[in-house]
C-alpha cells in the first residue's frame, strides 16, 4: 500500500520528536529532512514502522552496561551457541529457551540454530525489553516470545525437541513441580540444559543475591539432580561451570572502565544500580571463588 507524502512526512517528524526527547535534546520539526522513501512504498523491513523503542529502565541499563549488551547475568556468546549441540537438537528442532533475561543469549542460540525457538521469560521487569530485542535483532519471525509465571505455567505436553533452561531452578519456589514441567514439555528421547547456581543454606546467599530479580532458592547439585530423576528424566552429564563463570564475571567487571568511557559516563541512576550490583557480585564472586556457591550444568534426557 502505497503511503502518502503527508503520512510519511508525519511518521519523520513523530520518529524525530520521540529521539529527541530519549536523547534529550531540542527538537525543531523544521529540522526534520525530507527523505526519498517518503514517496516510495513501504516494506516489511522499514524500520520507520517499527514500534517506539522503549525506554530502559536505569536497572537494565546499568546490567547491560556491566555484563554486555541485552545480557542481564555473566555470559558468553560462544558458550551460548554450543547449547543445540549439547541438546543433540536437529537443524530444524524446536528448542524452547526459559529464562533467558534479555535477548543476548537468544541472539547467540539463533546463530547456531536454524530451526524455530520458543523463549520464556518469567521476569516482568525485563520481558518487554526482551521482545523488542528480538525484533531489533531480527529474530522476531523465528523466535517466539512469551510471558509466564515461573510457578504456575503449565508447559504443553511433548511439545520441544530440547529444552534450555538458564537459570529457573535457582528461583523456583516448587522445584519438583518445575522439574515435573521440564519432563512433560519435552519430547522422549531429548533432552533438557538446566543451568544453575548450587550450595548449602547459608547467610551469606542473601546480600550475594541482593540484587537478583527474585528470591534466590539455592539447593545443592544433589538435589536438583534428585529433583530431575524423580520427574522421569535420566542424567547423561554434571558439568562445574564455576570457574568459566568467574572468569567470565571478571572480565565483565574488566571492560566496565572501558565501557562507561565509551558510555560517556551515567546519570545518577544508572551509577547507583551499578553500585548496588557490583556490591552484591563482590560477595557473590567471594562465594564463588571459596567453593560455597557454584554454577552447575546438568543435561538429563527423557526416555524413549
Amino acid at each position: 500500500m502505497a503511503i502518502a507524502l503527508f503520512d510519511k512526512r508525519k511518521l519523520d517528524i513523530t520518529r524525530a520528536r520521540f529521539k529527541a526527547w530519549w536523547d534529550g535534546a531540542e527538537f525543531d520539526p523544521a529540522t526534520v529532512p525530507e527523505t526519498p522513501e517518503a514517496v516510495n512504498e513501504s516494506s516489511p523491513d522499514d524500520e520507520l514502522f517499527d514500534a517506539p523503542e522503549i525506554p530502559r529502565p536505569p536497572r537494565l541499563e546499568a546490567l547491560s552496561l556491566l555484563w554486555g549488551d541485552e545480557r542481564i547475568l555473566p555470559g558468553d556468546d560462544t558458550a551460548d551457541r554450543l547449547a543445540p549441540a549439547q541438546l543433540g537438537v536437529a537443524a530444524d528442532g524446536l528448542i524452547a529457551v526459559l529464562g533467558p533475561g534479555l535477548a543476548a543469549p537468544l541472539a547467540a542460540l539463533a546463530a547456531a540454530h536454524e530451526g524455530p525457538i520458543a523463549a520464556f521469560e518469567w521476569r516482568d521487569e525485563t520481558f518487554d525489553i526482551f521482545a523488542q530485542g528480538l525484533k531489533r535483532a531480527k529474530l522476531g519471525e523465528r523466535v517466539t516470545a512469551t510471558r509466564i509465571d515461573l510457578e504456575t505455567h503449565a508447559f504443553e505436553a511433548d511439545k520441544f525437541d530440547g529444552v534450555w533452561s538458564l537459570d529457573e531452578f535457582t528461583y523456583a519456589d516448587e522445584p519438583t513441580r518445575f522439574a515435573h514441567h521440564l519432563a512433560k514439555t519435552v519430547k522422549a528421547d531429548r533432552c533438557v540444559l538446566v543451568e544453575f547456581y548450587a550450595g548449602l543454606p547459608s547467610p551469606d546467599i542473601a546480600p550475594a543475591f541482593a540484587s537478583a530479580f527474585a528470591e534466590p532458592h539455592i539447593r545443592a547439585a544433589g538435589d536438583v539432580a534428585h529433583f530431575l530423576i524423580e520427574s522421569g528424566l535420566k542424567i547423561e552429564a554434571q558439568d562445574d561451570l564455576t570457574e568459566e563463570h568467574l572468569d567470565c564475571a571478571k572480565q565483565a567487571f574488566k571492560r566496565l572502565e572501558s565501557r562507561l568511557k565509551e558510555a560517556g559516563g551515567v546519570d545518577t541512576a544508572i551509577a547507583r544500580e551499578l553500585a548496588w550490583e557490583t556490591e552484591a557480585w563482590r560477595a557473590r564472586l567471594k562465594l564463588l571463588a571459596a567453593g560455597r556457591l557454584e554454577r552447575r550444568r546438568i543435561v538429563a534426557r527423557k526416555p524413549a
